[in-house]
């Protein structure tokens, strides 16, 4: 007689996102050696040990490793130790204060920030490019730009001046580096060939298309800002092949919904396409002059109305400084996260460490004294709900193309193409183990929204299936109490979403703890560290508020949020805070009898329409258009 097995989770390898195992796997499947991929940052023998788990790894290395086979961390939120979670806070202070041009604030951190160990090359790096920003800022000359620049870049690729002849295994921070020391350099006549190289290097990488839109916008706007500099008159030929570097990057910025260099981009398109209507038109090529004129037309208004946006929002018109290649999201201390985490949950330190280890380590660890060993954190953080890693994303997996599977599948449900996104869920549900808590509730949790989309459930009966979701990894009671929450971002996702279907007093307490819960980052200048929760969240919370009747509330959030995402050149969800401040208008006016006018409602609607246009958002761009024609 056969027994029945107990329902014991399994864990087969790609079950936890172990670093070493990661990062060996990207490798290979990248087809990059680990003597390339060390080279100027260690042996590849300390590599191996790694890849085998054997020697931990700082977060600053994880994530250079990683950069130079082409992973953005801006996909990640990472718990972290003492050490590097005092590292992360170094590292934003500092990039916080170069980005309000508070000179001496940035001067004094860097300093300080170094002198905790001058002999970490990581650190030092960083020190040095931001120590560049801060004088190039400031309009120091070129030769001493290209000193600090040169220093910075040697540190990991000491072998710089090869890299045109020997190519190297670089990530963007490095081939960023290597970019402004050549601009500085004093023998820097052939820049724009130099230029050229990069691009190439760029397209041929392997980096994902976050980070290279990145670095690929910046070299192209260094690039046409080299070349157009020059005063000689060009062909048609040459001039195509200028716009079309515009389009290839304008393309790549629409994907992922960012605007780095966007205006700048846009103003050498326009240079661009007036030399070419011009010529056209004198050549007598008259039907072609217009097309372009038109093209011209297009790209001049939403040049224009990015300047006027980021005007009125007090955000530099212009991109200045290389702050944005260097911000990390969701960094969280263990420590903290295990003491919010046992306390939101109700359990005491002995019930989470029985079986595990002694109280006194918790604590310790808790109160941010010492490190707990990789084991125990994690079994603990199992028994808290969360998985074991440290570097995470809303799917515990091993496989990189979860990862693309994952922003495709976050494409389509944001263009209401429920066939399509259940499709490629399948396909997910297929490479990660579902009998993972964390990995469960994503699925769990889209089925509920594709179902809603599709008309299958109400919005009470959504608003269960969340909470359903959610209790996967949280079993906790009144966290809308708690002083601190901690919460994943599928965690997040769930409360959020379901405030649609709840009852107005529950509603209401749901909106006011988001609401509390991203004010303890704005207090800390932090909101751009989770910045992608944070819109997504603002803009569900403003909607809500505003179909409540408190539309000053919402508009007022509306603007917090839009100057945020606007301040990360980001352009994704601007199209909904415009539209949303235009309909609180619209009702505070009804209410007292009054009309928005005609002229207001149609600028607002296609300004909403042309961001959703260059944002792909196909669904949003259908909206607007329906709504300009009734207000027509």
């Amino acid at each position: 007689m056969m027994r029945k097995r107990k329902n014991v989770l399994k864990e087969p390898l790609q079950s936890e996102q172990e670093f070493g195992v990661f990062l060996k796997r990207v490798r290979e499947e990248s087809g990059v050696t680990g003597e390339k991929l060390s080279e100027g940052l260690m042996d590849a023998s300390q590599l191996s040990r790694i890849e085998s788990e054997i020697r931990p790894v700082p977060k600053t290395m994880r994530d250079r490793l990683l950069g130079r086979l082409g992973v953005t961390p801006d996909k990640y939120e990472n718990l972290l130790n003492n050490e590097d979670h005092a590292e992360w806070e170094w590292q934003h202070r500092i990039l916080w204060a170069v980005d309000r041009r508070d000179f001496p604030k940035a001067g004094n951190l860097i300093r300080d920030y170094e002198r905790q160990d001058p002999s970490d090359r990581m650190r030092r790096q960083f020190c040095l490019m931001m120590q560049a920003e801060c004088v190039k800022l400031q309009g120091a000359d070129r030769a001493e730009l290209a000193r600090l620049y040169g220093e910075a870049v040697r540190l990991t690729v000491p072998e710089v001046d090869l890299v045109y002849i020997q190519p190297k295994q670089l990530s963007v921070l490095e081939v960023n580096m290597v970019l402004e020391y050549e601009c500085c350099r004093a023998s820097a006549s052939g820049f724009a060939d130099k230029c050229r190289y990069w691009l190439e290097y760029v397209k041929d990488s392997l980096y994902d298309e976050l980070s290279t839109a990145k670095i690929y916008s910046k070299t192209a706007y260094y690039y046409l800002r080299e070349i157009l500099a020059e005063d000689h008159t060009m062909a048609q030929a040459e001039l195509q092949q200028l716009l079309q570097l515009c389009d290839d990057v304008i393309e790549l910025l629409r994907n992922t919904g960012r605007v780095f260099y966007l205006v700048e981009l846009l103003e050498y398109k326009g240079k661009i396409l007036t030399d070419m209507v011009r010529q056209l038109a004198e050549s007598g090529k008259q039907q072609e002059a217009v097309l372009y004129q038109n093209v011209l037309k297009e790209s001049a208004e939403l040049e224009a109305l990015l300047r006027e946006l980021y005007t009125a929002y007090g955000i530099p018109v212009y991109m200045q400084d290389c702050t944005y290649l260097y911000r990390q999201r969701w960094g969280y201390a263990v420590g903290d996260v295990l003491r919010i985490r046992r306390n939101m949950l109700g359990l005491t330190q002995e019930e989470v460490c029985d079986g595990i280890c002694s109280t006194k380590s918790l604590r310790k660890t808790e109160q941010g004294k010492s490190d707990m060993q990789r084991e125990p954190v994690g079994r603990i953080m199992r028994r808290l709900g969360l998985s074991r890693e440290i570097q995470k994303t809303a799917l515990v997996t091993n496989d990189r193309s979860v990862l693309e599977l994952m922003t495709e599948m976050t494409y389509s449900r944001n263009n209401r193409d429920p066939v399509k996104a259940r499709l490629l869920l399948e396909r997910l549900k297929a490479k990660v183990c579902l009998e993972i808590p964390e990995n469960k509730q994503y699925v769990m949790e889209a089925e509920a929204s594709l179902d809603l989309m599709e008309g299958k459930i109400t919005e009470e009966a959504f608003a269960v299936r969340e909470a359903d979701a959610l209790r996967c990894t949280l079993k906790a009671e009144k966290i809308y109490e708690a002083e601190d929450v901690y919460l994943t971002e599928t965690e997040m996702s769930c409360v959020c979403k379901r405030i649609q279907g709840l009852e107005q007093a529950e509603k209401r307490e749901v909106i006011g703890f988001l609401i509390h819960f991203f004010e303890k980052f704005a207090k800390k200048d932090q909101l751009s560290e989770y910045i992608s929760m944070y819109e997504f969240v603002m803009a569900i919370v403003a909607s809500e508020l505003g179909n409540l009747g408190e539309y000053q509330l919402a508009t007022e959030l509306d603007k917090k949020a839009l100057r945020e995402v606007l301040r990360c050149r980001r352009l994704y969800m601007v199209n909904e805070f415009l539209y949303d401040m235009l309909w609180n208008e619209k009702e505070q006016k009804a209410c007292n009898g009054q009309q928005i006018t005609k002229e207001k409602m149609t600028a607002t609607l296609k300004q909403c329409l042309m961001f959703s246009h260059f944002c792909k958002r196909s669904f949003n761009e259908k909206f607007y258009c329906e709504k300009l024609y009734q207000s027509t």
